[in-house]
């Protein structure tokens, strides 16, 4: 499994993305605060672009970078 790094703006979008990946990923996925960045991250292994980009639709946002 890949992992990625999704970069917000904002700190309230990292809870909230984490719960549009959920309804996005038919099968398991894992999501986790990355607070090793500057800016407020997500850390997700076993998901793909397209993935994140149905997520993105669901949170009604998307992250500001996505680094593989």
């Amino acid at each position: 499994m890949e992992r990625k790094v999704l970069i917000f703006k904002e700190e309230q979008q990292v809870e909230a993305f984490a719960k549009a990946l959920a309804k996005a990923v038919p099968g398991e996925c894992r999501a986790e605060r990355d607070t090793s960045w500057t800016l407020p991250a997500l850390k997700v292994h076993g998901v793909t672009l397209g993935q994140i980009l149905a997520a993105a639709t669901w949170a009604g946002f998307e992250p500001v970078h996505v680094i593989e």
